[in-house]
């Protein structure tokens, strides 16, 4: 049997800092399709699905194919047994935490059909099974900081054209079928009912600013805490709380649900109290 337990280092000196949830949403693209994330493999497809975090695919490496059932942990682990093909076993991903902070570790634990146990054959395919896997390791952190990056960079440009109020930009960042659910608004669909409708709202106001206080990545979409800093006709400020859910398509949004109540932007300024007689 072959036998491999490797620690990778997540967060490196000088890369963008990954959290535990980055790194699960890597690790669950990587089960749905593994191409983008293992150079030595040539086909993945999901075959079936048994409930939410179990899947069995096909797939293709070094030019065998096989099949892998799948099972997710979620946060923890991601484990492939193998079905079938020349090699049986088990392989798996784990987050892992210690002082030395976040790090994914692979292990498998393979068989060579007609190979006997510590034979050449079986440990020259092991090393270069391991080799294989560690440039797997690799591309998947890669992968998941390339996916990270492109996130933030769009949250940044929505957030700074939103801010601006430039409408004909603000129009250009949402798909042609986004959806824009703000506060007890009605939904708004495609780029000119959104325009329309947030133009409305952007009459009311003098300006606005977002600040992110908490954010919460997902694999197809983010949450975030905000603060909206929010100018009166008046030039009065209030700030309010607000949650949004915001769904990326590429470089676009493609759906954002704004959580917030906006009655206070159109309460009077609360006036300075009057001296006592």
């Amino acid at each position: 049997m072959i036998e491999v337990s490797r620690q990778i280092p997540i967060n490196e000196p000088g890369q963008p800092v990954l959290t535990r949830s980055d790194v699960w949403q890597g690790l669950v693209m990587k089960a749905d399709n593994a191409l983008p994330f293992v150079p030595a493999m040539t086909h993945c497809e999901v075959k079936s699905r048994e409930g939410k975090n179990v899947l069995v695919r096909e797939i293709e490496f070094r030019g065998e194919r096989c099949h892998e059932r799948v099972t997710l942990t979620p946060e923890q682990q991601v484990e492939f047994v193998r079905l079938d093909g020349s090699v049986l076993g088990t392989i798996l991903n784990n987050i892992e935490e210690d002082e030395d902070g976040l790090g994914l570790r692979f292990s498998f634990k393979l068989t060579l059909a007609g190979e006997k146990d510590g034979s050449p054959a079986e440990k020259a395919y092991g090393e270069t099974v391991e080799k294989d896997y560690l440039k797997a390791v690799d591309a998947t952190l890669a992968a998941i900081r390339r996916l990270k990056g492109d996130r933030d960079a769009l949250l940044k440009r929505y957030y700074e054209t939103v801010d601006s109020m430039d409408m004909p930009a603000f129009k250009a960042m949402h798909t042609d079928n986004c959806k824009v659910f703000f506060a007890n608004f009605p939904a708004a669909e495609g780029p000119e009912q959104i325009a329309g409708a947030i133009g409305q709202f952007w009459s009311t106001i003098g300006g606005l600013s977002h600040t992110i206080v908490n954010r919460w990545d997902h694999q197809n979409e983010t949450v975030l805490e905000l603060a909206v800093d929010y100018t009166r006709l008046d030039g009065s400020h209030v700030v309010l709380p607000c949650v949004s859910i915001v769904k990326p398509a590429g470089d676009k949004v493609a759906e954002l649900r704004v959580f917030i109540d906006v009655a206070p932007i159109y309460a009077p300024a609360a006036a300075e109290a009057e001296p006592a007689e």
